[in-house]
Protein backbone atom coordinates (compact mmCIF):
# COMPACT_ATOMS: atom_id res chain seq x y z
CA UNK A 1 0.00 0.00 0.00
CA UNK A 2 1.62 3.79 -1.16
CA UNK A 3 1.63 6.07 1.44
CA UNK A 4 -0.74 8.06 -0.02
CA UNK A 5 -3.19 5.51 0.16
CA UNK A 6 -2.39 4.16 3.99
CA UNK A 7 -2.51 8.16 4.92
CA UNK A 8 -6.48 8.33 3.82
CA UNK A 9 -7.42 4.79 5.13
CA UNK A 10 -6.06 5.77 8.76
CA UNK A 11 -7.57 9.47 8.36
CA UNK A 12 -11.19 8.03 8.15
CA UNK A 13 -9.83 5.61 10.81
CA UNK A 14 -9.14 8.62 13.58
CA UNK A 15 -12.06 10.18 12.07
CA UNK A 16 -14.36 7.29 13.39
CA UNK A 17 -13.01 6.94 16.66
CA UNK A 18 -12.11 10.90 18.02
CA UNK A 19 -15.35 12.08 16.54
CA UNK A 20 -13.04 14.92 15.38
CA UNK A 21 -13.38 16.53 11.58
CA UNK A 22 -12.10 15.15 8.70
CA UNK A 23 -9.27 18.10 8.35
CA UNK A 24 -8.43 17.59 12.32
CA UNK A 25 -8.28 13.82 11.49
CA UNK A 26 -6.01 14.31 8.28
CA UNK A 27 -3.64 16.55 10.32
CA UNK A 28 -3.60 13.84 13.57
CA UNK A 29 -2.62 11.06 10.78
CA UNK A 30 -0.44 13.21 9.48
CA UNK A 31 1.40 13.77 12.45
CA UNK A 32 1.52 10.00 13.30
CA UNK A 33 3.25 9.15 9.72
CA UNK A 34 5.73 11.75 10.25
CA UNK A 35 6.52 10.40 13.71
CA UNK A 36 6.71 6.88 12.51
CA UNK A 37 8.61 7.57 9.22
CA UNK A 38 10.81 9.94 11.12
CA UNK A 39 10.33 12.96 8.31
CA UNK A 40 8.58 16.45 8.42
CA UNK A 41 5.58 17.26 6.54
CA UNK A 42 7.21 18.36 3.32
CA UNK A 43 9.07 14.91 2.97
CA UNK A 44 5.91 13.18 4.14
CA UNK A 45 4.04 14.49 0.68
CA UNK A 46 7.42 13.87 -1.56
CA UNK A 47 6.94 9.88 -0.70
CA UNK A 48 3.24 9.38 -1.08
CA UNK A 49 3.81 7.49 -3.45
CA UNK A 50 6.39 5.24 -1.78
CA UNK A 51 5.31 1.99 -0.74
CA UNK A 52 4.89 1.65 3.29
CA UNK A 53 6.87 -1.27 4.74
CA UNK A 54 5.15 -3.81 6.80
CA UNK A 55 6.57 -2.66 9.61
CA UNK A 56 6.00 0.87 9.52
CA UNK A 57 2.31 -0.34 9.06
CA UNK A 58 2.23 -2.02 12.12
CA UNK A 59 3.58 1.08 14.38
CA UNK A 60 1.05 3.13 12.96
CA UNK A 61 -1.90 0.69 13.68
CA UNK A 62 -0.73 0.32 17.41
CA UNK A 63 -0.29 4.09 17.94
CA UNK A 64 -3.94 4.60 16.16
CA UNK A 65 -5.02 1.20 18.91
CA UNK A 66 -3.62 3.67 21.79
CA UNK A 67 -5.73 6.09 20.08
CA UNK A 68 -8.88 5.17 20.61
CA UNK A 69 -8.59 5.66 23.98
CA UNK A 70 -5.42 8.25 24.60
CA UNK A 71 -5.15 12.01 23.09
CA UNK A 72 -2.36 11.77 20.46
CA UNK A 73 0.36 14.32 22.24
CA UNK A 74 0.42 11.62 25.43
CA UNK A 75 1.14 8.75 22.68
CA UNK A 76 4.03 10.62 20.61
CA UNK A 77 5.06 13.00 23.78
CA UNK A 78 5.46 15.39 22.09
CA UNK A 79 3.14 18.59 20.99
CA UNK A 80 4.13 21.53 18.42
CA UNK A 81 2.89 24.88 20.52
CA UNK A 82 3.72 27.77 18.19
CA UNK A 83 6.77 27.70 16.95
CA UNK A 84 8.51 24.87 18.73
CA UNK A 85 7.83 21.53 19.89
CA UNK A 86 7.68 20.30 23.43
CA UNK A 87 7.61 17.07 25.30
CA UNK A 88 4.50 16.26 26.90
CA UNK A 89 3.39 13.71 29.16
CA UNK A 90 0.38 12.61 31.42
CA UNK A 91 1.73 14.64 33.85
CA UNK A 92 1.17 17.93 32.52
CA UNK A 93 -1.89 19.67 30.37
CA UNK A 94 -1.93 19.39 26.74
CA UNK A 95 -1.48 22.65 25.37
CA UNK A 96 -4.41 23.72 23.83
CA UNK A 97 -4.75 25.98 20.37
CA UNK A 98 -6.84 28.48 22.43
CA UNK A 99 -3.90 29.28 24.18
CA UNK A 100 -1.41 29.05 21.51
CA UNK A 101 -3.90 32.03 20.00
CA UNK A 102 -3.44 34.45 22.69
CA UNK A 103 0.39 34.61 22.43
CA UNK A 104 0.31 37.47 19.56
CA UNK A 105 -1.74 39.31 22.29
CA UNK A 106 0.50 38.53 25.13
CA UNK A 107 3.37 39.64 23.35
CA UNK A 108 1.54 42.70 22.12
CA UNK A 109 0.64 44.06 25.98
CA UNK A 110 3.89 43.02 26.89
CA UNK A 111 5.82 45.78 24.28
CA UNK A 112 3.58 48.49 25.66
CA UNK A 113 4.48 47.72 29.22
CA UNK A 114 8.41 47.38 28.22
CA UNK A 115 8.06 50.31 26.12
CA UNK A 116 6.44 51.98 29.60
CA UNK A 117 9.76 50.65 32.22
CA UNK A 118 12.39 49.66 29.74
CA UNK A 119 11.70 46.08 31.47
CA UNK A 120 9.25 43.28 31.46
CA UNK A 121 9.77 40.73 34.09
CA UNK A 122 7.27 38.09 32.96
CA UNK A 123 5.66 35.03 35.20
CA UNK A 124 4.27 31.86 33.82
CA UNK A 125 2.44 31.06 36.98
CA UNK A 126 1.13 27.10 36.85
CA UNK A 127 3.58 26.67 34.08
CA UNK A 128 2.87 22.52 33.21
CA UNK A 129 4.96 21.83 30.84
CA UNK A 130 6.68 25.31 30.24
CA UNK A 131 5.21 25.95 26.70
CA UNK A 132 4.07 29.35 27.39
CA UNK A 133 6.58 30.79 29.79
CA UNK A 134 9.50 29.19 27.08
CA UNK A 135 7.93 30.88 24.06
CA UNK A 136 7.73 34.23 25.60
CA UNK A 137 11.65 34.19 26.47
CA UNK A 138 12.04 32.71 23.26
CA UNK A 139 10.29 35.60 21.54
CA UNK A 140 11.41 38.52 23.86
CA UNK A 141 15.39 37.54 25.14
CA UNK A 142 15.30 40.92 26.34
CA UNK A 143 12.39 39.79 29.13
CA UNK A 144 13.29 37.85 32.05
CA UNK A 145 11.13 35.13 32.00
CA UNK A 146 9.98 33.19 35.63
CA UNK A 147 8.37 29.63 35.40
CA UNK A 148 6.27 28.64 38.29
CA UNK A 149 5.15 25.52 39.39
CA UNK A 150 3.97 23.15 42.32
CA UNK A 151 3.96 19.75 41.45
CA UNK A 152 7.27 17.84 40.77
CA UNK A 153 6.43 15.78 37.76
CA UNK A 154 5.25 18.82 35.79
CA UNK A 155 8.66 20.28 37.25
CA UNK A 156 10.48 17.46 35.20
CA UNK A 157 8.43 17.89 31.91
CA UNK A 158 9.38 21.84 32.19
CA UNK A 159 12.70 21.36 32.86
CA UNK A 160 13.39 18.74 29.59
CA UNK A 161 11.11 21.79 27.93
CA UNK A 162 13.45 24.32 29.05
CA UNK A 163 16.09 23.04 26.46
CA UNK A 164 14.38 24.81 23.82
CA UNK A 165 14.60 27.88 25.14
CA UNK A 166 17.50 30.09 22.91
CA UNK A 167 18.60 32.45 25.38
CA UNK A 168 19.72 32.80 29.12
CA UNK A 169 16.22 34.68 30.29
CA UNK A 170 14.61 32.22 32.25
CA UNK A 171 14.23 30.28 35.36
CA UNK A 172 12.01 27.73 36.82
CA UNK A 173 11.08 27.87 40.30
CA UNK A 174 8.44 25.42 42.76
CA UNK A 175 6.04 27.67 44.38
CA UNK A 176 1.97 27.29 45.47
CA UNK A 177 0.93 30.43 43.27
CA UNK A 178 2.49 33.19 44.19
CA UNK A 179 1.93 33.03 47.95
CA UNK A 180 5.58 33.90 49.00
CA UNK A 181 6.37 36.07 46.55
CA UNK A 182 7.66 39.06 47.46
CA UNK A 183 5.51 42.54 46.55
CA UNK A 184 6.24 44.56 43.21
CA UNK A 185 8.28 41.59 42.05
CA UNK A 186 6.71 41.01 38.11
CA UNK A 187 5.79 43.36 35.78
CA UNK A 188 3.49 40.72 33.64
CA UNK A 189 1.86 37.80 35.44
CA UNK A 190 -0.34 35.28 33.17
CA UNK A 191 -1.86 31.94 34.10
CA UNK A 192 -4.31 29.51 32.59
CA UNK A 193 -5.01 27.87 36.07
CA UNK A 194 -7.38 24.94 36.60
CA UNK A 195 -11.02 26.80 35.90
CA UNK A 196 -13.41 23.48 35.60
CA UNK A 197 -16.08 23.35 37.93
CA UNK A 198 -15.87 20.15 39.98
CA UNK A 199 -19.45 19.24 39.20
CA UNK A 200 -19.30 20.20 35.33
CA UNK A 201 -20.69 17.49 32.93
CA UNK A 202 -19.89 18.92 29.87
CA UNK A 203 -15.92 18.32 29.82
CA UNK A 204 -14.67 15.59 27.55
CA UNK A 205 -14.72 12.29 28.41
CA UNK A 206 -11.14 12.07 26.70
CA UNK A 207 -10.25 15.36 28.84
CA UNK A 208 -11.33 13.55 31.98
CA UNK A 209 -9.91 10.15 31.83
CA UNK A 210 -6.48 11.22 30.36
CA UNK A 211 -5.28 14.95 32.29
CA UNK A 212 -4.41 15.20 35.70
CA UNK A 213 -7.26 16.55 37.70
CA UNK A 214 -5.24 19.21 39.79
CA UNK A 215 -4.39 21.18 36.57
CA UNK A 216 -8.65 20.99 35.59
CA UNK A 217 -10.71 21.19 38.24
CA UNK A 218 -10.95 24.15 40.99
CA UNK A 219 -13.65 24.66 43.88
CA UNK A 220 -16.13 27.25 44.03
CA UNK A 221 -17.25 27.11 40.28
CA UNK A 222 -14.02 26.67 39.45
CA UNK A 223 -12.97 30.11 40.78
CA UNK A 224 -10.88 29.64 43.90
CA UNK A 225 -7.35 29.37 42.26
CA UNK A 226 -8.67 32.44 39.79
CA UNK A 227 -9.18 33.90 43.54
CA UNK A 228 -6.18 32.85 44.88
CA UNK A 229 -4.20 34.07 41.75
CA UNK A 230 -5.82 37.52 41.47
CA UNK A 231 -5.49 38.32 44.60
CA UNK A 232 -1.73 37.73 45.30
CA UNK A 233 -0.97 39.41 42.40
CA UNK A 234 -2.32 42.60 43.56
CA UNK A 235 1.08 42.22 45.42
CA UNK A 236 2.94 40.78 43.23
CA UNK A 237 2.80 42.86 40.49
CA UNK A 238 4.53 46.45 39.70
CA UNK A 239 2.80 49.45 39.26
CA UNK A 240 0.57 49.23 36.24
CA UNK A 241 2.00 45.89 36.13
CA UNK A 242 -0.53 43.33 33.44
CA UNK A 243 -2.46 39.97 34.88
CA UNK A 244 -3.85 38.22 32.00
CA UNK A 245 -5.84 35.02 32.98
CA UNK A 246 -7.03 32.38 30.76
CA UNK A 247 -10.21 31.25 32.01
CA UNK A 248 -13.73 29.13 31.38
CA UNK A 249 -16.38 30.18 28.98
CA UNK A 250 -18.88 31.80 31.04
CA UNK A 251 -16.73 33.37 33.70
CA UNK A 252 -15.40 36.24 32.56
CA UNK A 253 -18.18 38.61 34.57
CA UNK A 254 -17.39 37.12 37.82
CA UNK A 255 -13.56 37.24 37.27
CA UNK A 256 -14.41 40.89 35.92
CA UNK A 257 -15.83 41.18 39.71
CA UNK A 258 -12.85 39.54 41.05
CA UNK A 259 -10.70 41.77 39.56
CA UNK A 260 -12.65 44.85 40.42
CA UNK A 261 -13.40 44.03 44.24
CA UNK A 262 -9.02 43.85 44.51
CA UNK A 263 -8.73 47.39 42.45
CA UNK A 264 -7.49 45.87 39.03
CA UNK A 265 -8.46 48.29 36.11
CA UNK A 266 -8.66 48.11 32.76
CA UNK A 267 -10.42 44.88 32.69
CA UNK A 268 -10.89 43.44 29.19
CA UNK A 269 -12.28 40.24 27.83
CA UNK A 270 -11.15 38.56 24.74
CA UNK A 271 -12.54 35.80 22.62
CA UNK A 272 -11.00 32.86 21.46
CA UNK A 273 -11.18 31.71 18.03
CA UNK A 274 -14.88 30.09 18.91
CA UNK A 275 -16.14 33.25 19.50
CA UNK A 276 -16.01 32.46 23.38
CA UNK A 277 -14.74 34.41 26.40
CA UNK A 278 -11.38 32.59 27.11
CA UNK A 279 -9.04 34.94 28.60
CA UNK A 280 -9.35 38.11 30.81
CA UNK A 281 -6.87 41.06 30.90
CA UNK A 282 -6.47 43.85 33.27
CA UNK A 283 -3.57 46.43 35.28
CA UNK A 284 -3.10 46.69 38.64
CA UNK A 285 -4.17 49.90 40.06
CA UNK A 286 -2.10 52.05 42.01
CA UNK A 287 -3.94 54.76 42.08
Amino acid sequence: MRILQALKKYTKFVEQFTNQSQSESKIEAEHIFMFVLNVNRPKLYEQFNNNLTDYNNKKIKDILELRKNKPLSYILKRHVFYKDEFYINDNVLIPRPETESIIDEVIRQGDLLFKENQKCIFLDAGTGSGCVGITIANQRPEWKVLLLELDSEAIEVAKINLKLCKKNNIDLIRSDWLKPIANNSFDFIFSNPPYIAINDESIDESVKCNEPASSLFSMKNGLEDINKIIEYSREALSTNGILFLENGTGQSKDISVLLELNDFTDIRVHIDYNGHDRFTSSRKNNG
